[in-house]
C-alpha cells in the first residue's frame, strides 16, 4: 500500500496496489498496514448512500468514544473533507480535501481527533468507513459544515463539480463553530497509571484501555509498587507522569481488618495519601475505589452520595479515610462500589460454582440487601469518567439489587446447577459456620441518579452482568 502524506499532521491519503488484468483487478490492505498508521482494529464497517449535492458532516465522536476512520467511495464519486480539530496538534483548525473514486481507489485515514465529512459529486454515490470503535449515538457531535474561520472553499468546490444547492440535514445545518465548540481533542496520548492489577479491577480497566486504543498505560502490582512506601511512590508516580491515576488497590479483607487495624489502615488511608500526594505532584487526576461499607446500611431507601457515612466496621472506616485523602486532589473521583466480581481473581460466583460441585444445598445470607458489581462493566465507565472532568463522588454498580441468597439462586440458574440455596439471617450464618464476622451493612442499596445527571450510562442490570460473566468464565475454563 502506498501511503501519502496531506497537509493535516498523521492524515494520509492510501493507495492499496492493484493487480489485474482484462478480467478486473485485485487489492488489499492488511491489518499491520492499518495497525501502522495508529488503526487499531476494524470494529464496525458502515456504508452511506447519497445523490448528487448532498453534504454529509462535519462529523466526529466524543471520547470516551472518538473514531478513527479509514474510507473509500465503492461508487460515484465524493470529495471528502477533514479538519485538525486536536488542540495540541501543529495542523489544528487546518482542513484538506480529497478526491476518492472506484476508479483511483484511493482511500483516506482520518484520525481520532479530526472531524469528517463529505459532499457527494454523483448520483447513486455509496461512501464506505471503517471505524475503530463503538457508533454511540449519545455521544455524536460535530462542527459547522462551512464555518467561516475553517474558510473551507465551498462555493469553489460546487462550482467545480457543477452543484447548484448542496442538501444537509437539519442537524448539520444547525451545529456550532470549531470556536464555539467545547469538545476537546488532543494529538499526544494520555498515559494511564493503574494500582492493584493483580485484582479483578485493575486487570480489567487494563483490557478496556487496551480495546479503546489506548497503550500507554501503567499497571503495578503490589511487587512493582508498594504504596505504603512514600518514597517508592512518589519516585515511581513523578518519573511515568501519568495523566489519569486508577487507585484499586486496597486492603480488601473485610472480617481480617478487624484484627489487623494497624496493616489495613496503612494500606487503605496512610497508601491513599501517598498517591494523592504523587498525583498532585504531576498534575494527574485521581479516580479512587470506595464502598458501600461507609455506610451503616440502617436507612430505609436507596442512599445517595450526600447520605452522611457512617462506617461500622474498620474495612469501611479506612476506605472513608481515603475518601478523605483523595479529596485534597480537586480532579478526583470517588466511585462507591459494592460485590465486585470479575475473572482475574476469586468472587462470590466463583465460590457459588465451586461449592455447587460438593453440596446439595448452601446456606446463603439473606438479610443483606446490594448491588452485585461485574468489573468489566465497571472499567468500561470508569475510564469513560476518566476523560471528563465532571469530578466528584458517584454510586456505580449494575443496575438492581438483591440478596446475596437472591443472587446465589441466580448464579445456580444461570449455570444450570441443581445445588439449592437456602436462605438464612446473618447471625444463622455466623451460628452455623461458627465464625466471628465483622459487621456488614443490611442495606447496601445505592442510588446511581447521580451518573445519569451527569451524562453517564447506568451499567446493565445485575442479571446480565451475571450471564454474560459466567459465559466468560466458560469460556476461559475451555
Amino acid at each position: 500500500m502506498n501511503k501519502k502524506e496531506t497537509n493535516l499532521k498523521d492524515c494520509y491519503i492510501l493507495e492499496p496496489k492493484r493487480f489485474g488484468d482484462e478480467r478486473g483487478y485485485f487489492e488489499s490492505v492488511t491489518e499491520k498496514e492499518l495497525k501502522d498508521l495508529g488503526f487499531n482494529k476494524i470494529f464496525q464497517v458502515s456504508n452511506s448512500l447519497s445523490g448528487k449535492g448532498i453534504v454529509r458532516g462535519l462529523h466526529f465522536q466524543k471520547d470516551p468514544y472518538c473514531q478513527a476512520k479509514v474510507v473509500r467511495c465503492h461508487r460515484g464519486a465524493v470529495l471528502d473533507v477533514v479538519v485538525d480539530v486536536r488542540e495540541d496538534s501543529e495542523t489544528y483548525g487546518k482542513w484538506t480535501s480529497v478526491y476518492l473514486t472506484p476508479e483511483n481507489g484511493r482511500m483516506l485515514y482520518v484520525p481520532r481527533g479530526f472531524a469528517h465529512g463529505f459532499v457527494s459529486l454523483k448520483e447513486d454515490t455509496l461512501f464506505e468507513y471503517y471505524v475503530d470503535n463503538v457508533y454511540m449515538p449519545r455521544m455524536e457531535g460535530g462542527i459547522l459544515w462551512n464555518d467561516p474561520n475553517l474558510d473551507i472553499n465551498w462555493d469553489e468546490i460546487f462550482e467545480k463539480y457543477d452543484i447548484e444547492k448542496p442538501v444537509l440535514s437539519v442537524k448539520d445545518q444547525d451545529r456550532v463553530t470549531l470556536e464555539e465548540s467545547n469538545v476537546k481533542f488532543y494529538r499526544e496520548p494520555r498515559r494511564f497509571l493503574i494500582t492493584g492489577f493483580t485484582g479483578q479491577l485493575g486487570y480489567d480497566i487494563a483490557k478496556e484501555l487496551e480495546e479503546r486504543g489506548e497503550y500507554d498505560y501503567l499497571a503495578l502490582s503490589s511487587k512493582d509498587m508498594d504504596i505504603t512506601n512514600r518514597e517508592q511512590v512518589m519516585k515511581v508516580v513523578k518519573n511515568y507522569k501519568p495523566d489519569v491515576i486508577f487507585h484499586c488497590a486496597a486492603w480488601t479483607a473485610v472480617d481480617k481488618a478487624e484484627d489487623m487495624i494497624e496493616e489495613a489502615t496503612k494500606v487503605n488511608v496512610q497508601g491513599t495519601k501517598n498517591l494523592t500526594d504523587a498525583s498532585l505532584e504531576v498534575g494527574a487526576k485521581i479516580l479512587y475505589m470506595s464502598t458501600d461499607y461507609v455506610f451503616d446500611g440502617k436507612k430505609e431507601g436507596l442512599y445517595t452520595e450526600e447520605d452522611t457515612p457512617n462506617p461500622m466496621n474498620v474495612y469501611g472506616k479506612t476506605k472513608l479515610q481515603g475518601e478523605e485523602e483523595i479529596k485534597r486532589n480537586p480532579n478526583h473521583f470517588i466511585t462507591r462500589i459494592s460485590w465486585v466480581f470479575g475473572i482475574n481473581g476469586n468472587n462470590f460466583v466463583k465460590t457459588m460454582l465451586k461449592l455447587s460441585e460438593n453440596y446439595d444445598t448452601l446456606n446463603v445470607v439473606d438479610d443483606q440487601i446490594g448491588s452485585p458489581t461485574y468489573t468489566k462493566d465497571l472499567a468500561n465507565l470508569l475510564v469513560e469518567m476518566s476523560y471528563t472532568d465532571k469530578y466528584g463522588t458517584y454510586h456505580v454498580n449494575n443496575d438492581g439489587y438483591c440478596s446475596w441468597a437472591e443472587f446465589a439462586k441466580y448464579i445456580m440458574e444461570s449455570n444450570e446447577k441443581t445445588t439449592k440455596i437456602n436462605p438464612v439471617t446473618t447471625e444463622e450464618y455466623s451460628e452455623l459456620t461458627g465464625t466471628k464476622q465483622a459487621y456488614r451493612p443490611r442495606n447496601s442499596k445505592l442510588s446511581k441518579e447521580k451518573l445519569v445527571e451527569n451524562g453517564f450510562a447506568m451499567l446493565p442490570s445485575w442479571q446480565d452482568a451475571t450471564d454474560r460473566y459466567c459465559k466468560e468464565l466458560k469460556k476461559v475454563r475451555k
